[in-house]
């Protein structure tokens, strides 16, 4: 076709001239001299801004053609036409673009094959919408779009007509919400009305969920979500009954996006028979600084009606504190305490290791380093709480200083060209600390009819204590031997008062005694030690075995200890120590192309100690273990322990006399222990990983808090690109220091998991007890991959804390509440 007078077409074969005709318009007046057809681009402008209304610059480019009217200022761009204006961009097969009122139209074309190619793609600020015909006016910031689609925060929305009447407003007609990928997805809420502002909000009115096509529920409005990162909302509850504990409502709650530093989450549980939780979570975090959280747990439960003989009340409560900061880079802050009932984990918690606590420990310490002197501070308090006596141990605080090594006399000189004066060092250090403690004692007492009984009663003890010292030493070396002499002095004062209960046999009644013991000592000691090594290498050069080498390192040392003053003097002490570690290596090379490789084969180490000063049995135990791993698949450890002295069998105990000279032979075998362990997994699947993506924001993350809205107890989601995986470790030890009664142990754990196939997944779990043959803690899980969703159940079937559950939810984590879950546990802790 040629051009008329009043339309000029500008033809661009993409064989010649270039891939894309770039042309930035300006608009000018009618009589603007038009550049000839062979430029690949061109500028036009109009000083008339009021006709348009467009203020900055319109890039579009077209592969096929474009076409433009100077009579109409009506523009046509053909193959793969690409518009950009500000933050907009449009991107279709064919769009028309009228300059004097500012809007254009877009759709797809049909190719020779009649498939629809080119469709419309709009790109708004980052969102992206898709559809078979849209319309924007760059005027006025609106546009349609005739069945449109659109992907925002992983969530996909479809309008058969999408109309934006704002900056930030959607109307969409016949809307359908989904977090399924699939053309035809598998879930999605519908309504026929539906307002959405783009990172803030969704309205619609009504609201029909369907699965499958098949309605399931409805709703005369919704209200969802739309911003991302944290927001704030309201935690989903979950309905159930109990034989125990009647109908239940659990965890519902709120949480709360203070900023972007501080967020909270509470949730309660009700129970129709009486009883109640609450769970909250208070958490900050300010990246490179600090961070930490506040969790508290308080559960009143009951079981029975009022007035039952077995009627059983529950009281348990929770507290965690965590707090971690980097103030500086030679100091740090770092707090971790928890404080809890004696039954709150056996109770409430569905964790194994938690059920089987017996002891809490709460710390919280500063430290401060000083790099170019080599000194450091630090202040700690602790909590030691054992959850089944009753004991607990505080120190509140302690306080160390330490001044690391330092040579007074070196010199410039270094390594082998040193006097042996310049290797002396000295070292200080200096610690005090206040500890209190309470302490569980059993009491006989007197019943009201005659018998005894027994009560329980608390010992409290406070102790404050001060030590220093200061330690000399040095390390010449002589020939192949290492020589390290030392000398070293310690003063350490005591205070303690204490309150200890004592019954009275004639009434039983219990009085407090009191008492006040000061303490002091001041030790001095002296050790001297040296090591060397040697080693032994063959090379048989056969079977690709290159070299064996045995590595010997032995060591002796000499300790002696003498208390010059204080309140109570003992005397010196003076022993010796004797070790030996031996290192087995071989050197493989399978060709003599092929790289040479290092094997551990095995090493071993045994160790033995004489008292100069003790009474009787001089000679300690020699002890000797073994380690090695067997094709870097099976770890096996191992040790032995060995005794020297005869057991009298009259007696019941071993006497002060050698086996060698009574029996005939060094030793008798007392313990031994070993354990096998392995761990071995399929490779996992190509394109598939589970790293975490970096953060990007100074305080708390979106995917952390979306975790606190579905619960506070989350099991992790199966990894379905590991085909399988096994860990089996055996463990098995053996106690006679009585050659008559021998106390045995042994246990096998076993963790298997693999895929049915791409979506079924199976672990299985248990610990089993050979010597007792009983199964300890056996679990099951099985997950299944829906695709968008997610099915996983979890079995306990054995043991006091048998429970099971089963779940099947939405995997999108803003959709993470739409669930269906059946459990029951016989604790009645649900979850």
């Amino acid at each position: 076709m040629s051009p008329s007078r009043s339309t000029l077409r500008f033809r661009q074969w993409r064989l010649t001239l270039l891939l894309f005709a770039s042309v930035v318009v300006f608009f000018r007046s009618a009589g603007q001299e038009i550049p000839s057809p062979a430029d690949t681009s061109r500028v036009l402008s109009d000083t008339s801004r009021q006709v348009s209304g467009i203020d900055t610059l319109v890039v579009y480019r077209a592969r096929d053609s474009i076409t433009y009217s100077l009579k109409t200022r009506y523009m046509k761009l053909y193959g793969k036409g690409d518009i950009n204006y500000r933050t907009v961009g449009l991107k279709a097969e064919k769009i028309a673009v009228n300059w004097d009122t500012a809007t254009l139209d877009a759709e797809g074309m049909k190719d020779t094959s009649g498939n629809e190619i080119g469709r419309p793609l709009l790109i708004d600020g980052g969102e992206q919408y898709d559809g078979a015909r849209i319309g924007y006016n760059f005027q006025t910031k609106k546009g349609k779009i005739t069945v449109g689609e659109t992907e925002m925060e992983g969530g996909y929305y479809h309008g058969e007509g999408i109309k934006k009447v704002g900056k930030d407003v959607l109307f969409v007609e016949d809307g359908r919400y989904t977090t399924c990928d699939l053309d035809h997805p598998h879930f999605y809420f519908y309504s026929p009305r539906m307002k959405v502002i783009p990172r803030e909000v969704v309205v619609a009115e009504p609201v029909f969920f369907y699965i499958s096509d098949v309605p399931v529920f409805a709703l005369p409005f919704g209200v969802f979500p739309n911003r991302s990162g944290r927001r704030s909302g309201l935690i989903a509850p979950a309905y159930g009954e109990d034989a125990r504990l009647g109908r239940y409502f659990s965890h519902f709650g709120y949480y709360w996006a203070i900023s972007d530093y501080l967020d909270l989450a509470t949730t309660f549980d009700w129970y129709s028979r009486g009883g109640w939780a609450n769970r909250s979570l208070f958490r900050y975090k300010l990246r490179y600084s600090f961070e930490g959280a506040v969790s508290a747990s308080v559960n009143r439960r009951h079981e029975g009606e009022p007035g039952d003989p077995d009627r059983k009340e529950q009281r348990d409560y929770n507290i965690q504190v965590t707090h971690n900061q980097n103030i500086d880079p030679t100091s740090n802050l770092n707090v971790n305490f928890t404080f809890t009932s004696g039954s709150y984990y056996r109770n409430f918690s569905q964790n194994l290791n938690d059920i089987l606590r017996q002891n809490i420990v709460s710390n919280a310490t500063f430290s401060k380093s000083w790099l170019e002197s080599n000194r450091s501070l630090s202040l700690a308090i602790l909590r030691d709480q054992n959850l089944i006596s009753g004991n607990v141990d505080e120190t509140l605080p302690s306080i160390s200083f330490s001044q690391g090594t330092f040579f007074p006399f070196r010199g410039k000189k270094s390594g082998s060209d040193q006097e042996w004066y310049e290797t002396i060092g000295l070292s200080y250090n200096a610690s005090g600390q206040n500890r209190r403690s309470k302490t569980a004692l059993t009491l006989d007492s007197i019943k009201t009819n005659g018998g005894v009984g027994e009560t329980v009663e608390f010992q409290r003890t406070q102790t404050q204590s001060i030590n220093q010292g200061v330690q000399l030493g040095f390390s010449p070396r002589l020939g192949n031997f290492t020589v390290s002499p030392s000398l070293s002095f310690s003063d350490r004062r005591t205070f303690v008062d204490q309150e200890r209960p004592v019954r009275d046999p004639a009434d039983s009644s219990v009085t407090f005694e009191r008492t006040r013991p000061t303490t002091s000592a001041g030790n001095v000691s002296a050790s001297l030690s040296t090591s060397t090594r040697f080693y032994g290498v063959a090379q048989p050069n056969i079977a690709g075995i290159t070299a064996f080498r045995h590595t010997v390192n032995p060591s002796l040392s000499f300790n002696y200890g003498k208390q010059v003053y204080g309140t109570f003097l003992g005397p010196a002490s003076f022993s010796a120590g004797l070790g030996v570690q031996n290192q087995f290596e071989m050197k493989y090379q399978p060709s003599d192309t092929a790289k040479e490789q290092k094997i551990q084969l095995m090493n071993i180490g045994a160790n033995v100690s004489y008292n100069f000063r003790a009474p009787e049995f001089r000679v300690s135990p020699l002890t000797v273990t073994y380690r090695t791993n067997i094709a870097r698949v099976l770890d096996i450890s191992a040790s032995t322990v060995y005794n020297f002295y005869l057991f009298d069998r009259g007696e019941g105990r071993r006497v002060n006399k050698f086996l060698i000279k009574e029996k005939g032979y060094l030793a008798d075998l007392t313990s031994i222990s070993f354990s096998l362990g392995t761990t071995l997994s399929g490779e996992r699947k190509s394109g598939s990983t589970s790293a975490t993506a970096p953060e990007d924001q100074p305080g708390l993350q979106a995917s952390q808090s979306l975790d606190m809205t579905r619960g506070f107890y989350l099991d992790e989601d199966p990894d379905f690109s590991i085909p399988w995986s096994l860990n089996l470790n055996f463990s098995f030890s053996q106690s006679q220091s009585d050659p008559r009664r021998k106390i045995r142990t042994a246990s096998l754990q076993a963790q298997l998991s693999f895929n049915l196939t791409e979506q079924w997944k199976i672990s299985a779990s248990g610990n089993y007890d050979l010597t007792q043959k009983q199964l300890a803690a056996p679990s099951v899980q099985i997950s299944r991959d829906l695709h968008c969703w997610i099915m996983n159940f979890s079995w306990v079937p054995l043991g006091p804390y048998r429970y099971y559950r089963l779940e099947i939810r939405v995997k999108a984590p803003q959709l993470q509440d739409i669930k269906v879950t059946k459990q029951g546990s016989d604790r009645g802790v649900y979850y």
